[in-house]
């Protein structure tokens, strides 16, 4: 009679678990790996919130600089995100 799978699983892991055991080494290769994969993928994560959040306050600050330069309002090439006036504006060129 011929074993399921469930008993050829248990004979593999059974295997395994017993060659680990006569070479420790392999488990802490195997340990090692699993660490070591865990920590990339949190520090990517991590590393793409990060991004995302800039990408995001970039593309707020560039839809606020084309409101403000709407054709309901003057037309300038740029105007400053702080600032009521735009950067170049007639009214302020007497500072020089």
């Amino acid at each position: 009679m011929n074993p399921g799978a469930v008993e050829e699983g248990a004979d593999v892991a059974k295997t395994v678990i017993g060659a680990l055991k006569g070479e420790p080494i392999s488990l802490a290769l195997i340990v090692m790996n699993v660490i070591f994969v865990g920590v990339m993928a949190t520090g990517a994560y991590a590393l793409n919130v990060r991004t995302t959040a800039r990408y995001e306050a970039q593309d707020a600050l560039i839809h606020k600089l084309l409101d403000q330069c709407g054709p309901g309002g003057r037309r300038t090439f740029f105007r400053a995100p702080t600032l009521d006036d735009p950067i170049g504006s007639t009214d302020h060129e007497d500072r020089h």
